[in-house]
């Protein structure tokens, strides 16, 4: 079950690559498409298209990523708190906050560097607000959500070691909660101060992603019990995944086509976040099961963090070099996107290689964690 974890973790960030590259498909289709047409942008004339519809179904079928990560990392907090301890001990709790920051900080500020010769800059306490909230690019908003993830980590590995199924019933109605706020708001229910409140509720809050937090502390502390129920239940669980899945896919068009929100390409969605809790489940319950490319998916695993770090502007920097120099391949989105994630997932793994193979190989934990 270990190694299929740290396998989810592999996909996770292939998946996340995916979702982001599928949104600069929307971007080269609707807002560049004077670049390889006689138009102006932006222009939506391919809004129902099969390469519209094919964007929209990557996008969706990959919004599993940032759950299966809080998966992850509660299933492998559950593996340090076991034994006779009845919680996480508050050193490590800080050693680990220490080896996301120092990196993701870094990376910021060279982000807020590259913006500044872009001639993009902010008041100081835009800086530090954008710092605080993982808002140096918005991929960056996970970065927090971990912080607040460990620092609640003490407080709920005891709960869910002796009261998981209360753990994951209360976290599931605070979650649902958040979402039906979302909900209310969206379709302009006549709720009383309703209005005031923003159309959804920031990413980086803890609360938004309240079951997913708990979902893998509870299985890392009862994994016997959860491979029983997985293997009973594996064959629903696909069945699960692929109505789910497809009820992702469908759900959040309706929504834009009916109010033009866009909550295309993340868990936003009642359906979407079902989806993504089968779909890990379902992983895990067809662990016989072998993927491609599983051993160099798996070496992926061990580099998240660091790939999650770069992939943004690395694909930033295709994308906009693809624009200026090679603008035919933004119509071909059976060659733009394959080539976006190569060099996303290829250029952050040579860079993280590189660095570790170079005399600046102490400075790779600095980098990437």
């Amino acid at each position: 079950m270990t190694r299929r974890v740290f396998l989810l973790n592999g996909l996770a960030i292939l998946a996340v690559v995916c979702n982001h590259a599928a949104g600069w498909g929307f971007t080269a289709m609707f807002w560049w498409t004077h670049r390889y047409r006689p138009v102006s942008s932006p222009n939506f004339d391919q809004l129902g298209t099969l390469p519209y519809y094919g964007l929209l179904v990557v996008k969706q079928l990959t919004v599993f990523s940032v759950p299966a990560f809080l998966f992850v990392s509660g299933f492998f907090v559950a593996y340090a708190a076991r034994g006779s301890q009845s919680t996480l001990n508050w050193k490590m709790v800080r050693r680990r906050i220490t080896n996301l920051f120092v990196p993701y900080i870094i990376w910021s500020l060279v982000i807020f560097s590259g913006d500044f010769l872009q001639g993009i800059t902010y008041a100081p306490t835009e800086y530090l607000k954008r710092v605080a909230f993982g808002g140096a690019t918005p991929a960056y908003f996970y970065v927090p959500l971990l912080f607040q993830f460990y620092l609640l980590s003490p407080l709920v590995v005891p709960i869910a070691k002796t009261r998981g199924g209360l753990l994951l019933f209360v976290s599931a109605l605070v979650q649902l909660g958040v979402m039906s706020l979302q909900y209310l708001n969206l379709f302009g229910a006549n709720t009383p101060g309703l209005d005031q409140m923003t159309p959804t509720v920031p990413c980086w809050l803890f609360v938004k992603w309240a079951f997913f937090l708990a979902f893998g502390i509870v299985s890392g502390f009862h994994l016997q019990q959860l491979k029983q129920w997985l293997a009973r239940l594996k064959w629903a669980l696909l069945v699960a995944v692929i109505v789910l899945g497809s009820l992702a896919i469908l759900e959040p068009e309706v929504i834009y086509r009916s109010t033009r929100e866009d909550w295309r390409g993340g868990p936003c969605t009642i359906s979407a976040s079902l989806y993504a809790v089968t779909f890990v489940l379902c992983f895990l319950a067809f662990d016989k099961v072998s993927i491609p490319f599983s051993r160099t998916i798996h070496q992926l695993g061990s580099k998240t963090y660091g790939i999650y770090l770069l992939h943004a502007k690395v694909l930033e920097f295709v994308t906009r070099l693809i624009y200026h120099i090679a603008p035919w391949i933004l119509v071909h989105q059976l060659l733009y996107q394959p080539l976006l994630i190569v060099f996303a997932v290829g250029g952050s793994v040579l860079f993280m290689t590189a660095v570790a193979r170079s005399p600046a190989r102490r400075s790779y934990r600095y980098l990437f964690g």
